[in-house]
């Protein structure tokens, strides 16, 4: 009985420490992006208001072992800006005016139906980062704040991660 309390303690005390070392270990912020690693902040239920409330700005676009994709979405002048609004999703600062639609289910945002108009926008790395713009919004949702109270919602799908932060809405701030 008392080897099988001492394994037991033994065990217990090794899950402790192996838990506290991966925690001390993990990066809180990126330094680059200035920003919380979404993976250590809170997670949050995804609600209209909240994704209504504000605009959302891509910061990153990576593959799934981090490495950075997609640099046609950040040669642009202006940063690529999402908003929601009852059902309705849209892009700002692409060349082409383009929405959709989004519908809110228990723990994910379904897009559908993205369409587009068709100028043609010079130079030609417009026309690219419009493509490339419905892409970061495919795949689950996730909602989470940072200790700070920063907002951030990240998309993964099967190849890449997409990060936006939350902008305030000018209609807020009235």
């Amino acid at each position: 009985m008392k080897k099988c309390a001492k394994t037991y303690a033994l065990a217990l005390s090794c899950l402790i420490a192996g838990t506290l070392a991966m925690t001390g270990c993990q990066t809180i912020a990126d330094s680059k992006l200035g920003i919380v690693n979404p993976t250590q902040a809170v997670t949050l239920p995804l609600a209209d208001a909240t994704l209504q409330n504000y605009r959302w700005q891509l910061v990153s676009v990576t593959d799934l072992s981090g490495k950075p994709t997609k640099p046609e979405l950040f040669n642009q002048a202006k940063p690529l800006l999402v908003s929601f609004d009852k059902g309705r999703v849209s892009f700002d600062n692409t060349c082409n005016r383009m929405w959709g639609n989004y519908s809110l289910t228990h723990d994910n945002v379904l897009i559908k139906n993205i369409v587009s108009t068709r100028m043609m926008c010079l130079p030609e790395s417009r026309m690219a980062f419009d493509a490339a713009a419905p892409s970061t919004l495919q795949g689950q949702f996730k909602l989470t704040q940072d200790s700070k109270g920063e907002l951030m919602l990240t998309v993964t799908d099967k190849s890449q991660i997409s990060l936006f932060k939350a902008i305030a809405n000018k209609a807020i701030a009235k």
